[in-house]
Formats: C-alpha cells, sequence, structure tokens
C-alpha cells in the first residue's frame, strides 16, 4: 500500500506537487518538523491517505496551525521535516478560505515512505505545526483576518490527496 506522502510517478514519469505558494523564508521553503503522536490499527488499508486533522486560529496577523496526519509506512518520519503549500480559495458559500497540503520535497523519504509499507493495517500518527502570514495569491482588500476556514490535505505526489478536512479559524483575541 501507499504510503499518504510517498513518491509515485504519473503515467509520464513526471512528478507532480501540490498547487498554492510553498510556505518559505527568503526564498527558502519552511521546513516544518514532524512529531510522533501514536499509532492505531485497521483490519483494512486504504487505497487513498487519510484525511487530517486541523486546528486553526488567528493570533498577531498570522494563522497558527496544527495539523495530525496519518501514514501507513513503517519509516519514521520523526525527526524529518515536511513542506506545506498554501493556496487562496473561496469556499462554497463564497467566504475567502486558505487550503494547506503537506508534502515533501525530500526525494530519499519519498522512497522510504514507497518502500516501507505496513501490511497490517498500522498507522502512525504525526503532528505538525506552522504558521503563515503569507498572503501572495490572495484578491485585492482581503488579508488573514478575513479568512474564517481553513482546509487541510495531505498530498500524494502522484497525485492522490487524503480528503480535505476544514475547520474554522479560531481568534485569540
Amino acid at each position: 500500500m501507499k504510503s499518504p506522502i510517498s513518491m509515485e510517478t504519473a503515467i509520464d514519469e513526471k512528478i507532480i506537487f501540490p498547487p498554492g505558494i510553498t510556505l518559505s523564508h527568503n526564498e527558502q521553503p519552511i521546513l516544518i518538523p514532524v512529531s510522533k503522536s501514536g499509532h492505531f490499527t485497521f483490519e483494512n488499508n486504504y487505497a487513498d491517505p487519510l484525511p487530517s486533522l486541523i486546528e486553526a486560529k488567528f493570533n498577531n496577523d498570522h494563522i497558527h496551525v496544527k495539523m495530525l496526519f496519518f501514514v501507513d509506512s513503517n519509516f519514521q518520519l520523526e525527526g524529518h521535516n515536511l513542506v506545506v503549500n498554501q493556496l487562496f480559495s473561496i469556499s462554497n458559500y463564497g467566504h475567502p478560505k486558505l487550503q494547506f497540503f503537506l508534502h515533501t520535497n525530500d526525494e530519499n523519504i519519498c522512497s522510504e515512505l514507497k518502500n516501507n509499507p505496513t501490511t497490517d493495517g498500522k498507522y502512525f500518527a504525526y503532528t505538525v505545526k506552522f504558521k503563515t502570514d503569507c498572503t501572495d495569491g490572495f484578491p485585492a482588500n482581503i488579508n488573514l483576518e478575513h479568512i474564517k476556514i481553513v482546509q487541510s490535505f495531505v498530498w500524494d505526489i502522484d497525485p492522490k490527496t487524503s480528503r480535505g478536512t476544514e475547520t474554522t479559524v479560531q481568534t485569540t483575541n
């Protein structure tokens, strides 16, 4: 079984990265450390990545995000870094929202995840935390204070993705 962030190639052998802008600092991708949060077992493995759980808060001109995601690989992600792409979009009800795509751009991690699948339905849970003040791609007169919904995806670069999980952005003010 494939891992949620494994490297599979598309029919034309191209790796497909998620849409949006990679969160970066000084033109370098922000590498987000991964923390192990436990594991659980299903009787079956699923063909597509499992949806993540997400929490978001607006505070001090940033949206702070905490994301719990699940990987069906014996390769341990703890101590490794992932990246996040951010995409501005509009919800079904016409409200501004941000979509976050968690993925890796490290070919070695992709290979390890792909080559070490679990076969017993075990999923390892991991947590990432990040914040964003990026407004690239936003329409005029929209800023982070207007974002009331965020949606997270775990992106497989073949590209299969988890079902998007939405949550409302809480404020700490």
